[in-house]
């Protein structure tokens, strides 16, 4: 074999291992976008790929861990390296360094609980979970993930982009008719995002956690582009009058500390 021969295979080598590489993270991107399970066949055909390489991709996706089986139902999840993935970025914007101190002051000096999340696909992650030790504490994992719509912090994140991309984004949960859905319509809820842009904090009572009251803000960067979202929450049976203003206040300075320190103005 010429050196040109060889040249040439090697070439095609690499067109190979980057076309599949491409493939894989659109499924890995595909997978997160729905917001729940998936099965092979479905993400074929979405994908209009065949079903063999389509299980080529998931296993190889499997064996990394950013994806991972329901033994039960035989369908794929977003898998433990793929939040691992996510967590690197949030270090890598010094968010994990302003943030913890901020949320932290703010559970030990009352009965408040802390969240911070980014967006993924159709849900919003929970990256920080620093809850209140009380009778009614909301126990939320790192993460776990919800319904954007259905969320303080989830709502600020929509907020940030044009009602056709939220549209877009959501159509799997009205689609679904999951329950978190059901709460209100579409036009309902581009209306209210309307009303978040204005007053810059979003409030979630009642929708994906029963029993929750939940007051969201931006986390800016330099760029002043919303880079996560943070949330106070607190069990409305431990709601006390008037107190709602407080809690408002309290996102919203917590928001501006952490975006000061990203660079935020």
């Amino acid at each position: 074999m010429n050196d040109e021969t060889g040249r040439g295979e090697t070439e095609r080598g690499k067109t190979s291992s980057s076309q599949l590489l491409t493939k894989g993270l659109r499924v890995l991107t595909h997978v997160a976008q729905q917001g729940g399970e998936v099965g092979v066949r479905e993400l074929a055909r979405d994908m209009e790929m065949s079903t063999t390489v389509m299980h080529r991709l998931i296993t190889s996706l499997v064996d990394q861990r950013f994806l991972e089986r329901n033994a039960e139902n035989g369908k794929y999840r977003i898998g433990a390296q793929a939040f691992e993935v996510g967590k690197a970025f949030i270090r890598s914007a010094k968010i994990e360094t302003c943030a913890p101190p901020v949320l932290r002051k703010i559970v030990e000096q009352s009965d408040l609980n802390a969240f911070l999340g980014v967006m993924r696909g159709s849900s919003v992650i929970y990256l920080i979970a620093m809850q209140d030790n009380g009778p009614l504490a909301i126990r939320v994992a790192p993460g776990a993930e919800a319904p954007l719509h259905a969320t303080a912090m989830g709502k600020i994140l929509l907020a940030e982009l044009p009602d056709e991309e939220i549209h877009q984004k959501l159509s799997f949960y009205f689609d679904k008719k999951f329950s978190a859905s059901t709460t209100k319509d579409p036009s309902m809820l581009i209306e209210e995002i309307s009303v978040v842009r204005q007053r810059g904090y979003a409030i979630s009572d009642d929708e994906a956690f029963r029993g929750v009251v939940s007051v969201g803000a931006p986390i800016r960067d330099f760029s002043q582009k919303v880079v996560a979202a943070m949330s106070i929450s607190k069990p409305k049976a431990l709601l006390r009058e008037r107190e709602m203003d407080h809690i408002i206040a309290t996102a919203l300075d917590a928001s501006e500390r952490i975006s000061r320190c990203l660079g935020g103005r």
